[in-house]
This record gives structure tokens, C-alpha cells and sequence, in this order.
């Protein structure tokens, strides 16, 4: 059984997209040893388990501190699993710490990396954090064995990056089972009910609560909305983050408290039902490596709204199965909102459309036997 070293700075029970990702690739590819090194962000978490498929390993303390020293830690610890281990190939989740580590060990002990980009950040933003190491971060892309992007536009910076080597696009996927067209009228009633919702046009955003997102222009879109066009909306913000409190205080200076509700963050399991009572699922993204949210709604059968950046091209088509708005533009979301309210054959068919891409593009059983022929090349 070839043997898999996973670098992944985050890892459950912390969930983003790349976690996920990780998580359902190896459930569905048990043909494979795979050990993880990530960082230990809570202190009462366990020094060693086993999830799933993999036997997990984390380093560090349960200090904020803790991730600017994984890269050496994971490289050391490393190093002493090999020698027990010996690993066939390591798969490095993303570029920034994960990819030092991997790298160091590939100068080390010669075992070849594949590198998957996931990261949404903008190009600028990784400019302001790697600008004073960018020798090696470059040096991530260029060694790379293999390199597996989720979207065109990380293959691109891929390429920016010097990376002259093979590039394997596969995006991430959507678990059916759970993202599916599941609740009864009479739920999405009940459910409605409880969040106090009665006959207005429900917008649902799921997503970290920071700046990179744009959620400052959706909240000021709402405004837009009920004082402007008097359409009766009324937004649903699932998940946390640094930016909630001033979020919060931006509803409340525009006078729209009661029409934005923050519902923090929720199981992952529970988002489904959410986005079936939702009428337009929206994130006007400043920049995104795919955007996974979008697919889960689209799934479920929300419309989506999203912006022309980052990886949302690659599943966003205007007109079939989404619409755009322009970037940092509130009137522009208000007008995409609209555009379906007025219109709902355009609303249905695109509803249809885009379930029908998620369900023939993004399933996790076909993302997952794409890697296995990446793993088989390693």
C-alpha cells in the first residue's frame, strides 16, 4: 500500500474548503496510507487521531503563535515519521505553510510533492505576505511534481509563479447525499416561520465574515433594495468571522437591523435546509479561488449571484446558471436581484441549469476518482 504524508496548516475539527476536500478525496481512495501534520489550534485538541482515513498528527501548542512555526515543526516531525514510514509521495494543501514544509522535505529527502492551490486570497494580498520570502514561496510552485489547481485562475498564478511543470485541474466537489432537494413545503414553512419570515424575497449569504467576501456591499444592497427598488428582502448571514462586528454595526447605521439576521456559525450538516428556504443565494466575492458555497446552493436549487473573479467564471455562466454583479457595486447585487424577481422563467431556468452542473461536474465520487489517477502518477 503506497504511503501519502498530507501538509495541511488546518484540519478538522477546523472546516473550510480545503479540509472538506482532503476529507472526502481520501474517504473515497482507501487504497492509500495517508498520515496528516497539521497544526494543533486548540490546545484540548488530541496530539494524534485517526479521522476517517487518515492518521492525523498535529504540532504546536494551542497557540495563535503556533501556525508562523508550523512549517519547521512539520518538517522535523516529518522527518522522524519517514524514517518509520517511509512515504511514497506528499501532498502539500496548499502553497503557503503546507508547501514550505513540503518543500524542505523534498530538498531533504528527495520524496516528490504534488501541490494543490485552493486559496482565494487575491494576488495582492499574497504579495503583502510573502514578499520578504518570495524566493522560496516561488520555489513551492517550481518544485512541485505535480501541481492539482481547483480553478483556471489558480492555474494561472500557477504559471505566474514560475511553475513550468504539469497542471491538473479538478475542482473541488459537492456531497450530494447532503446537499439535496430534501425539505417538504410544510418544513420550509416551519422553518421559515421560526426565523420569523413571512412573504419577503430571502437572501442567503454562507461564508466567512471578512472583508475579501463583500458582504459590506451586500448589507448596503439590501438597503439599496427595501429603500430604493421596495422590494421586501430580507438576508440570512450563516458564519463567524473578525469582520462580524462591524457587519453588524453597518445593518444598524443603515437602518436595516431587522432585515439582515446573523445566524454565526453552524454544523456543516445544517446548512442544506437554509439555503432550500432561500430564494437567491449571493456572495460578492473580492476574490476567490473557486467557491464552493456557490455549488452547494446551486445543488439545493438556489440561484446564485456572484461576482466575475477568481475561479466563479469557471462554474457562473451570466444568464444560465447564475448572474453576475460587479465588484464593490451594491446597486449592481440590487439589480441582479431584480433581474430574477422580475423575471421568473429566467429565475427557474436557471435554478434547473445550475442543479444540473452541479449533479454532472462536482460530484465528490467523480472528484475523487480524478485525484486517485493523480495519486497513481505520483
Amino acid at each position: 500500500m503506497k504511503k501519502v504524508l498530507i501538509f495541511s496548516i488546518a484540519y478538522h475539527p477546523f472546516i473550510g474548503g480545503a479540509e472538506i476536500a482532503v476529507k472526502e478525496i481520501t474517504d473515497r481512495n482507501p487504497d492509500f496510507e495517508y498520515y496528516l501534520i497539521t497544526n494543533k489550534f486548540d490546545a484540548t485538541w488530541s496530539d494524534e487521531e485517526k479521522i476517517g482515513n487518515i492518521n492525523v498528527r498535529r504540532v504546536g501548542i494551542g497557540k495563535k503563535i503556533d501556525k508562523y512555526f508550523y512549517p519547521f515543526r512539520a518538517f522535523r516531525y516529518a522527518l522522524q515519521l519517514h524514517k518509520v514510514v517511509k512515504f511514497d509521495f506528499v501532498w502539500s494543501i496548499m502553497a503557503f505553510y503546507a508547501g514550505a514544509a513540503a518543500l524542505f522535505f523534498r530538498y531533504k529527502t528527495r520524496v516528490p510533492y504534488l501541490l494543490t492551490l485552493q486559496s482565494g486570497d487575491s494576488d495582492a494580498f499574497l504579495r503583502q505576505r510573502t514578499w520578504w520570502w518570495s524566493f522560496w514561496y516561488k520555489r513551492i510552485y517550481r518544485r512541485a511534481k505535480l501541481t492539482q489547481v481547483i480553478s483556471n485562475y489558480l492555474a494561472r498564478r500557477s504559471r505566474k509563479m514560475g511553475n513550468k511543470g504539469e497542471i491538473i485541474l479538478i475542482p473541488n466537489g459537492v456531497d450530494l447525499s447532503i446537499f439535496k432537494s430534501s425539505l417538504s413545503d410544510e418544513q420550509k414553512i416551519d422553518l421559515k416561520n421560526k426565523l420569523g419570515f413571512q412573504d419577503e424575497v430571502i437572501l442567503i449569504s454562507t461564508s466567512r465574515l471578512v472583508m475579501k467576501n463583500g458582504l459590506e456591499d451586500l448589507i448596503r444592497a439590501v438597503n439599496f433594495l427595501l429603500y430604493k427598488s421596495g422590494v421586501n428582502v430580507k438576508l440570512l448571514l450563516i458564519g463567524s468571522g473578525p469582520d462580524e462586528s462591524v457587519l453588524k454595526r453597518l445593518s444598524e447605521d443603515l437602518g436595516v437591523v431587522e432585515n439582515v439576521i446573523f445566524l454565526g456559525h453552524l454544523d456543516y450538516i445544517e446548512l442544506p435546509q437554509y439555503l432550500q428556504i432561500a430564494d437567491i443565494f449571493i456572495r460578492p466575492s473580492l476574490s476567490e479561488g473557486l467557491g464552493n458555497a456557490f455549488l452547494e446552493a446551486m445543488a439545493v436549487g438556489t440561484p446564485i449571484i456572484g461576482t466575475e473573479v477568481g475561479g466563479i467564471p469557471d462554474f457562473l455562466t451570466d444568464g444560465k446558471t447564475g448572474l453576475f454583479c460587479k465588484v464593490n457595486n451594491p446597486a449592481s447585487i440590487a439589480q441582479a436581484v431584480e433581474k430574477y424577481t422580475d423575471n421568473q422563467d429566467l429565475y427557474n431556468q436557471i435554478k434547473i441549469d445550475g442543479q444540473k452542473l452541479v449533479q454532472e461536474k462536482y460530484d465528490w465520487d467523480h472528484v475523487a476518482q480524478k485525484m486517485k489517477l493523480v495519486f497513481d502518477k505520483l
